[in-house]
C-alpha cells in the first residue's frame, strides 16, 4: 500500500458562493420590484390564480426567500473563511470532516469501509462510503474541481482495495 499523505481542501468554492449571492440578490431585487409595482394578478400555468393583493404578495415571498438565500450563501462565505475542512488519504485511514458544519474531524480506516458508491444527483457528483458505523459522503462540489474529486475516487478505490489485499 502507497505510503503517501494525499491532502485536497473541502469547502464550497468562491464562483459558487459569489454566483449564489448575485443570483439571488438580483431575484430579491427583481421580485422586490415587481412586488412594488405590481398593478394586476397573476395567473400561473392557468391553474393558480391570485388577484391583485394576493400576486403582490406573492411577488414579497419570492422576494424573502431570495434574500433568505442571499443570506446562506453569505454564511457559507463566513463558513469557508473560518473553517479549515479537508480530506486527508494517509496510509491506513481517511480523515475528513466529522458533518458538513463541524470544526472537528473523524477518520476511518481502509480496512473498515465495506462499500462505495457514486451517484448523481441533479448534476451534483457525490461519493458515499459505507462503513460499521454508517455512511460518510464526499460531494464533488466541495472540492477544489472536478479533477480533485475523481482523483479522490480513485486513490481512495485504490486504497480500500490495497487494505483489503492486505487483510485478507
Amino acid at each position: 500500500m502507497s505510503s503517501d499523505i494525499r491532502e485536497y481542501e473541502y469547502r464550497p468554492r468562491w464562483s459558487i458562493i459569489i454566483l449564489g449571492v448575485l443570483f439571488f440578490a438580483l431575484c430579491a431585487a427583481m421580485m422586490g420590484s415587481a412586488a412594488v409595482d405590481n398593478d394586476r394578478g397573476l395567473i400561473i400555468n392557468g391553474i393558480i390564480r391570485f388577484g391583485l393583493d394576493g400576486a403582490t404578495v406573492f411577488y414579497w415571498v419570492l422576494a424573502a426567500f431570495s434574500a433568505g438565500f442571499v443570506v446562506l450563501f453569505i454564511f457559507l462565505a463566513y463558513h469557508r473563511l473560518t473553517f479549515q475542512q479537508r480530506l486527508v488519504f494517509g496510509p491506513a485511514a481517511m480523515t475528513g470532516p466529522a458533518s458538513r458544519w463541524s470544526k472537528q474531524e473523524r477518520q476511518i480506516a481502509y480496512r473498515d469501509i465495506t462499500g462505495l458508491s457514486m451517484t448523481t444527483f441533479r448534476g451534483q457528483k457525490f461519493l458515499y462510503i459505507a462503513h460499521p458505523d454508517g455512511k460518510y459522503t464526499i460531494a464533488a462540489t466541495m472540492l477544489p474541481s472536478g479533477k480533485a474529486f475523481s482523483e479522490v475516487c480513485e486513490l481512495l478505490t485504490s486504497r480500500v482495495q490495497n487494505a483489503t489485499l492486505t487483510q485478507g
